[in-house]
């Protein structure tokens, strides 16, 4: 939106970020290009420490699925877990990110977006940086009716970040459903789950190193490649003579 400045005819514009109050996400699905853009080049074991972070409450999950549990289908089971960044706690693999204010303003901002998305085209002519916020609106949608109401709600995006400096990380399951033998898009993944076969058994290695390089696809196909060769189809041929740990499993 551009406004004339009354006083001296001088054009401002204003570059509107919305977020509704209820809104948790700030950033979904994180990939290592949007990673490096927010923590710099020591991006992968930033999130390394997060996940260490929280270490445990990862083996503390179900990681086969004989029954549905919550939003979890019956049949699944976990590749690893994608890497978001979000406003308030996030449940169990969930914690604090303590970025820093340059860090946090990038989160809302986006200024170092790639140039697809930091510019918007009109008639092919880039509108240099439009992309990029400048205020934000944080209110509920039903709060603003007219516009009045959202002039009075414009925040600067610097003092707005400054002012809620505390973001989130969470990380959230992707699995592999054995019925379908799909997975729910090939995301990248912050911790990984190495399925191996030894001793005629089932056994899964958690990988924290290196997040982010591992995409669901590549650990679902070793998944299966593992599976097929304890001819496991689907959970439903799990057992506790050919798993590693009877207690990954929910039953």
């Amino acid at each position: 939106m551009r406004s004339e400045n009354l006083n001296d005819s001088s054009l401002i514009d204003f570059k509107i970020s919305f977020k509704q109050r209820n809104a948790d996400f700030l950033e979904n699905k994180m990939t290592s290009d949007r990673a490096i853009q927010i923590f710099g080049p020591n991006w992968q074991q930033v999130i390394t420490n997060f996940t260490r972070s929280i270490k445990d409450k990862f083996y503390e999950k179900p990681l086969i699925y004989k029954v549905g549990h919550g939003r979890t289908s019956k049949g699944s089971i976990t590749l690893g877990w994608r890497f978001e960044l979000i406003n308030k706690i996030g449940g169990g693999l969930s914690g604090i990110a303590n970025l820093t204010q340059n860090e946090v303003y990038e989160v809302y901002a986006g200024e170092k977006l790639d140039k697809t998305k930091r510019h918007a085209f009109v008639n092919d002519v880039p509108i240099t940086n439009s992309g990029i916020a400048n205020c934000i609106i944080n209110s509920d949608i039903d709060s603003i009716t007219n516009i009045q109401d959202a002039v009075d709600a414009l925040v600067d995006l610097y003092d707005f970040a400054t002012y809620n400096p505390n973001v989130y990380f969470v990380c959230k399951a992707l699995n592999y459903r054995s019925f379908e033998k799909k997975i729910e898009g090939n995301r990248a993944l912050s911790v990984y789950i190495r399925w191996e076969a030894e001793n005629n058994q089932l056994k899964p290695y958690l990988e924290f190193d290196n997040p982010l390089s591992i995409k669901g696809k590549q650990v679902k196909e070793k998944l299966e490649d593992t599976l097929q060769e304890l001819n496991i189809n689907t959970t439903d041929d799990i057992t506790p003579n050919n798993v590693n740990e009877w207690s990954i499993v929910k039953k």
